[in-house]
């Protein structure tokens, strides 16, 4: 288990941070992070390709003592990271009511050794593919960040991130405006003078 990270990446723009608040939209810890990768099993690999463009591959994967192993065959995926080991797992599901997407970004690099290979228990992964696997890769993690929003119903009108976040401002403007205005004092009515009645001088 990776130890807990608490280094952050360059904040986002304060408008897109007023949307993610306003849409529900939260960041996840690193120990909450890979407690949710480690329930998984099918991630999405990406990678810049041999010939210089990006690429995903869906596979299945198991974490090991803090890092993310792999199986692969000889091909695209292998030649890749060979030549361009930075890449980035992606992982997502749904929890409580919430979506939620983690992406861990790291160096891949192909095993050789097979002291680790059978102690990261990579050689009973089953892979989903049918294609047989007998190249394996360990990914050892550099950033692991995540997010997580609220899981929308069927059928749901699209999301206006612009509106809900003008909608969240107007409201805040409107308290503000309303906690700056001076309290109205109400004056007690007067009392009507009592004139006497007309009479004989």
């Amino acid at each position: 288990m990776a130890n807990e990270d608490t280094t952050h990446e360059a904040r986002e723009p304060a408008a897109s941070a007023a949307v993610d608040d306003a849409l529900g939209v939260e960041e996840i810890g690193t120990s909450a992070c890979w407690r949710l990768v480690e329930a998984h099993s099918l991630g999405r690999l990406a990678l810049q390709n041999v010939d210089g463009h990006p690429d995903v591959f869906p596979l299945n994967y198991l974490v090991y003592e803090g890092s993310v192993y792999m199986r692969s065959a000889p091909g695209a995926k292998l030649r890749s990271i060979v030549a361009h080991p930075d890449v980035a797992l992606e992982v997502d599901g749904t929890e409580d009511g919430f979506h939620w997407s983690v992406v861990i970004r790291g160096v891949a690099q192909r095993l050789d050794t097979d002291a680790l290979i059978e102690a990261s228990g990579i050689l009973d992964l089953v892979s989903s593919s049918p294609t047989a696997k007998h190249d394996y890769i360990r990914l050892v993690p550099a950033t692991v960040t995540g997010r997580r929003f609220p899981a929308r119903p069927p059928g749901a009108p699209p999301t206006d991130g612009h509106r809900a976040t003008q909608e969240s401002a107007s409201a805040s403007d409107r308290g503000a405006w309303r906690r700056s205005m001076p309290r109205r004092t109400v004056d007690k009515p007067q009392p009507i003078p009592h004139l006497q009645p007309w009479g004989n001088d």
